[in-house]
């Protein structure tokens, strides 16, 4: 006696149909979160800048502190986006490199001087720099504030 014939196990996975439809789904989604994205990327960055700028600040301060000699802080070049160093004398104690084109520095000034009591000797006024993108898509902007007492902070926004 013969049994009925075995069934065709059922094949597992998607269709060709289904797959398309997610694959279009997927891509609407990722077309409307695209720009939010963008700008969010382009935020960050303005932030981590800020915080980079006042860190290596406040280490030029406290190296003038604990070697009880001046340390400037200059732009390598014509400007800031193109990275900053940091210096005592003729040793170099740390280099920043370049952050892009697309980062405007309003306000900064050529270096900042800070002397053996850790006080800001020169620029004479006290240092605002307003960190923003040069790109149409995004409005962040940070402003990085150092006092005559050489304590350098970040906020959100522009100096005022």
């Amino acid at each position: 006696m013969r049994g009925a014939p075995p069934s065709r196990p059922r094949g597992r996975g998607f269709t060709l149909i289904e797959l398309v439809v997610t694959v279009a789904l997927l891509g609407m989604i990722l077309g409307i979160a695209a720009p939010s994205m963008r700008s969010f990327v382009v935020g960050q960055r303005i932030r981590a800048l800020s915080y980079d700028l006042t860190s290596d600040l406040l280490l030029a301060r406290s190296e003038a502190l604990k070697r009880n000699a001046a340390v400037v802080v200059a732009r390598d070049t014509e400007q800031w986006h193109a990275g900053w160093t940091m210096a005592a004398g003729a040793l170099q104690l740390s280099k920043r490199n370049a952050v892009g084109g697309n980062v405007a520095f309003d306000g900064a000034p050529e270096s900042i001087t800070f002397d053996a009591n850790g006080r800001v000797s020169s620029p004479a006024a006290q240092v605002r720099i307003t960190l923003s993108s040069t790109s149409a898509d995004a409005n962040s902007r940070r402003c990085v504030e150092l006092d005559l007492s050489g304590r350098a902070r970040s906020l959100v926004g522009a100096c005022t």
